[in-house]
């Protein structure tokens, strides 16, 4: 286990909500999930359960958490002098991005850069230019369809693709070479209707007449998960994410023979960014874009534009 998770038990535990932890600790609450999930894999037993809306902590629970309180304020006392020569970088994306399809890439950051304090600010993908226009965040990591964004530096990773994903529970996820006919009746979720992919999915569904039974954008992932689970919703995932969603959700990839619509990965760099940690950042991004290029055969084309008013 490590200092990570032990914070996220200690704070959700305080708070009782994975939102609200999240915006304590400045993550987003699917990377919370993915950290309590990870603890009670290593230590083999449950220590947080849902019931409905809200959480609880189990027997188990109760008696880890003045150990993980402990372990922490000794981690702290030891780190004190440390802490002092930290940086702190704040990147800000949609929770489906840096919580979800880069969330790999970050932590390897994090572990490889320890100097470096990574906080994270999730908002809707579109809000991503001005939260860097506005220096709310040093890097914004955005999905962009190729439009310009004025007074910001921005560099192209790869070009990815966002499939649909369902529980093993819907019928769906049994079938192969679906078309978007089969969606007829069928219940879509996202965390924000302002997402590029949502923005071509959408109006291609109109277009074809498909008749969905409900379209219902629900603000957080946990949210979509929760009803994809429940109600046997349909939802997207882009293609680096698409692993995360069947260990961590339980959400599998459907066989459609639609061409997927796809996005480009983009860091967006404001004037005002911290030279220093956000070239580290940048530098290693892009040298991890090659791999997960490789890994999921996308196409890339890196490429650095700065747009001016």
């Amino acid at each position: 286990m490590d200092t990570r998770e032990l914070l996220t038990f200690v704070t959700v535990s305080e708070t009782l909500n994975y939102q609200k932890a999240a915006d304590l600790l400045q993550y987003a609450p699917s990377t919370l999930f993915k950290h309590i999930q990870q603890l009670e894999s290593e230590l083999d037993t449950q220590l947080v359960v849902r019931e409905g809306r809200a959480l609880r902590l189990t027997v188990a629970g109760e008696r880890f958490l003045p150990i993980a309180q402990d372990m922490l304020a000794e981690y702290r006392a030891a780190m004190g002098l440390k802490e002092e020569e930290t940086e702190t970088l704040t990147i800000g994306g949609c929770e489906m991005n840096i919580g979800n399809s880069l969330i790999d890439l970050l932590m390897r950051f994090a572990d490889s850069h320890p100097h470096i304090r990574l906080s994270m600010m999730t908002a809707p993908n579109a809000s991503v230019p001005q939260m860097v226009r506005e220096g709310q965040v040093d890097m914004g990591f955005f999905y962009s369809t190729g439009h310009k964004h004025h007074n910001l530096q921005s560099i192209r990773l790869y070009r990815e693709p966002a499939f649909l994903v369902a529980s093993r529970q819907n019928p769906l996820s049994h079938a192969s070479r679906l078309r978007y006919e089969d969606l007829n009746g069928m219940e879509f979720v996202y965390p924000h209707d302002t997402c590029c992919f949502v923005t071509m999915l959408i109006p291609e569904l109109v277009r074809r007449k498909i008749e969905l039974k409900r379209v219902s954008y629900l603000g957080g992932m946990q949210l979509v998960v929760d009803q994809a689970r429940r109600e046997g919703a349909v939802t997207l995932a882009p293609q680096c994410a698409l692993r995360r969603f069947e260990e961590t959700y339980g959400l599998v990839k459907l066989d459609m023979q639609e061409n997927p619509f796809c996005a480009w990965e983009t860091i967006l760099l404001g004037s005002r960014a911290k030279a220093g940690a956000v070239q580290e950042l940048l530098n290693f991004s892009m040298r991890e874009a090659q791999r997960i290029v490789q890994e999921n055969s996308l196409e890339t084309e890196i490429e650095t534009e700065v747009c001016a008013e």
